[in-house]
């Protein structure tokens, strides 16, 4: 009897569980990307070109705008606190130090310093090869020179004895023609050319040019050219591709940026041809410290870029040009650069 009542009682309670609303299994919370918090961000900029009066207010209004900026990029930030730096070196050794987290530096003053931090942005004019290389390319940071030679009899010569991909013309042929340039302080007008003739002829410079006419601007390098008054020159892809269009127009007539016509019958690709290419260039840099742990990794430097570019109209500290993650090794050309002299 005992069993039996024990028997039902056993069913009751299976028969109870089986009628039971069964509960559904709650999705698992969908997981956040990943994001990361810092408590603080200490940064230092380059007194620049800035007036004191432009400078302090920027700075002023620097770490608000960068905290949401880089929020916007997913990296949270509780305190960003800016300063301005006394001198590149002082900028190196506060990062090297820790005390400063990230310090923006012209990419000069950056491939002048003996030990200089880590790497991990690097600025420059947007610009590609993509005109003269087969392979095309996506626009970057960072500016590849290219040497032209002018519509002359030597010019097309030169352009005719290797190209960008030859051998190229000896340094007799090549020191004997008629220079254009700019001024000696000009990174895409001159000192790419420094570099690139110190890499492909035995270290020698435009020093050591026999011809040499310093133009003020690009614009008298190019109607220097059309004239047929210099042999070869340096350009970059942007003032290149700008004057195209004036090339083969009627000097009495302008082009959609009000700009005289060079009466030239040629397309401009066809009669400014590329000779070479330089090392790419760059005009600013962001370094970190030494201990940056997440701030060295690739997710923070590709946060920083996009969020310095986002605010660059309205923060001039940074100078006009555009940020992208980069190593120490892109810099290598700049460093060589730096110590020619």
């Amino acid at each position: 009897m005992k069993q039996r009542i024990l028997f039902l009682w056993v069913l009751t309670l299976a028969l109870l569980a089986a009628c039971s609303p069964v509960e559904e299994a709650k999705p698992s919370p969908p997981e956040e990307e990943d994001s990361l918090t810092l408590e603080s961000l200490f940064v230092e900029v380059p007194r620049s070109s800035l007036s004191a009066q432009e400078l302090a207010r920027a700075v002023r209004k620097l770490p608000e705008a960068l905290k949401n900026a880089l929020a916007a990029q997913g990296i949270n930030v509780e305190t960003v606190q800016v300063s301005v730096s006394s001198s590149p070196e002082a900028a190196a050794q506060a990062v090297a130090e820790g005390g400063v987290d990230v310090a923006f530096l012209s990419a000069e003053d950056f491939a002048a310093l003996d030990s200089p931090p880590k790497l991990i942005l690097a600025a420059g004019p947007l610009s590609t090869t993509r005109s003269i290389d087969d392979a095309g390319g996506a626009f970057q940071p960072g500016v590849s020179v290219l040497i032209c030679a002018a519509p002359t009899d030597c010019g097309i010569e030169l352009s005719g004895s290797g190209g960008v991909r030859g051998e190229g013309p000896t340094w007799d042929r090549l020191s004997e023609a008629r220079w254009g340039l700019l001024e000696n302080d000009s990174l895409l007008g001159r000192q790419a050319v420094d570099l690139w003739l110190f890499d492909h002829y035995g270290s020698r410079t435009t020093a050591d040019l026999k011809t040499v006419t310093v133009y003020d601007s690009y614009e008298a390098l190019i109607r220097a050219a059309a004239a047929e008054e210099i042999d070869l020159l340096p350009l970059w892809d942007t003032p290149r591709q700008d004057w195209a269009e004036a090339w083969t127009m009627d000097s009495s007539k302008t082009d959609s940026r009000g700009v005289r016509g060079l009466g030239r019958t040629a397309p401009l690709e066809e009669e400014l041809p590329v000779l070479a290419v330089t090392s790419r260039l760059y005009t600013g840099t962001a370094v970190v410290r030494p201990d940056g742990g997440a701030l060295a990794e690739p997710p923070f430097s590709s946060a920083l870029a996009a969020a310095v570019n986002s605010i660059l109209p309205e923060q001039p500290v940074f100078g006009p040009h555009t940020y992208a993650p980069a190593a120490d090794g892109d810099l290598a050309p700049q460093r060589r650069l730096a110590h020619l002299g």
